[in-house]
């Protein structure tokens, strides 16, 4: 049994709060917060303890691991704080928001004896783990090509993020970069404005050149359907082309809906997850939790996911500049 301790209790905080309280294997010990009125409410929503600051859950001996659902640009500090305390740590992505702060919680992983791992949920996702299968297998021969699109609820962004758009596209350069088995030499991204009062792209286009020759071309748009089911505007779509077969998968749908008195909701099974759903959300703590007991090697490390982060901001360097950028 392991005890955690989630700091951040935003949109995806309180999703993996719900989540982790559905799991066995662990015991959520409380939250913390720098919202003071929000952290409460949500203590006595979900009946944890609410800590006082970041200090006294780090000095908790009762906690083994910690939750990091904060904004991207205060990782490096909880991060590197929570494994000089001892403890595991759970990071949602991106890593940081700069390669100076990502280095910094690689370097502190690599010193620390405790597991990192990254918020890169599609990474447990059945048919991403059937599409690198299938690589690896030579089912599919050389890939040569990779297209991906993702839609994502304009409502549930926030236009304040440092990667704006980008931060949701980490999802599919993590994929990309995993299913070709390297890193690209170039980024090239474009992107626009769809909707007023919002100085950031909402709609990114990105391409991402190989050194064997190998393409992605990549797709983020942040959709506003507020009157519409969260299953119209939260959808992810990936082809794998390879030299002899292809792969393709379609999460445009929802495998189940709910309908009660006061509401319909499709059953989401891509990243904003639900009580209902025991997907990926869900199964990136049971391998995190396995890690930590040493029944599973670590996943999605921070070492690792440095990968996707130097492709999001070589993307966000080339949208500013409208040249492409080469590693």
């Amino acid at each position: 049994m392991s005890n955690l301790a989630i700091c951040g209790v935003g949109n995806i905080g309180k999703v993996h709060l719900g989540n982790l309280l559905s799991l066995r294997g662990c015991r959520v010990t409380g939250i913390v917060d720098s919202n003071r009125n929000e952290l409460e409410k949500v203590a006595r929503q979900f009946s944890v303890r609410a800590f006082q600051n970041w200090e006294e859950l780090l000095e908790d001996s009762e906690v083994d691991a910690v939750v990091v659902a904060t904004p991207a640009s205060s990782h490096r500090e909880l991060c590197c704080s929570a494994l000089a305390a001892g403890k595991h740590v759970f990071v949602e992505k991106p890593l940081a928001n700069t390669l100076e702060d990502s280095n910094a919680i690689v370097e502190a992983e690599a010193h620390s004896r405790r597991v990192v791992q990254v918020g890169f949920c599609e990474r447990f996702n059945a048919a991403y783990i059937e599409a690198r299968r299938a690589i690896v297998e030579g089912r599919l021969g050389e890939v040569r090509a990779i297209q991906s699109l993702r839609l994502a609820p304009y409502e549930m962004s926030d236009p304040t993020w440092d990667l704006g758009v980008l931060d949701t596209a980490g999802h599919n350069f993590d994929l990309i970069q995993w299913l070709m088995g390297k890193s690209p030499r170039a980024v090239l991204a474009r992107g626009t404005r769809v909707y007023d009062g919002a100085n950031i792209h909402h709609v990114c286009t990105t391409l991402l050149s190989f050194e064997n020759g190998a393409m992605a071309v990549d797709t983020i748009a942040w959709v506003r359907e507020k009157h519409h089911p969260l299953s119209c505007c939260a959808q992810s779509q990936m082809l794998i082309l390879g030299n002899r077969g292809s792969f393709h998968v379609d999460h445009s749908g929802r495998p189940a809906w709910v309908m009660d008195d006061q509401q319909f909701r499709a059953i989401d099974t891509i990243i904003i997850g639900g009580s209902e759903y025991y997907g990926c959300l869900k199964l990136q703590f049971d391998h995190f939790l396995k890690a930590i007991a040493g029944e599973a090697l670590p996943a999605v490390t921070a070492r690792e996911s440095l990968a996707a982060e130097m492709i999001t901001l070589a993307a966000l360097k080339s949208l500013r500049t409208g040249q492409e950028i080469s590693f």
